[in-house]
């Protein structure tokens, strides 16, 4: 596991980062083009998981200040190549990448 700004992060893959300015820290993370299974854990919409198919890689753009990242699923290596975005508060918790199989597996826990 390593620290990233407030970010506990707990992945199976290499990460670069490939911007860092005052506020924000942006980590690009390939994950080659595989499966992306979403634990969404109590969630009063989903039941357990939400699935995106085909994902090259996984950008967090990671706030200093408070405990906001900004996930973006990448079809690509294009930086413009998001299909997929959302936040994540991680406060008082680990965010996890996970290999499984051939799919990844993105969670959070405390």
């Amino acid at each position: 596991m390593i620290k990233i700004g407030k970010l506990n992060l707990d992945s199976d893959f290499d990460y670069r980062i490939i911007r860092e300015e005052e506020n924000d820290i942006d980590l690009y993370i390939d994950i080659n083009y595989r499966c992306v299974d979403i634990n969404v854990g109590e969630s009063e919409i989903f039941h357990s998981r939400i699935q995106f198919p085909y994902v090259r890689s996984i950008l967090l753009r990671i706030n200093k200040e408070n405990y906001l990242m900004t996930v973006h699923l990448m079809r690509d290596i294009d930086l413009f190549s998001a299909f997929a975005n959302f936040e994540v508060n991680y406060e008082n918790s680990i965010f996890s990448i996970k290999k499984f199989q051939e799919k990844v597996i993105i969670s959070k826990n405390k």
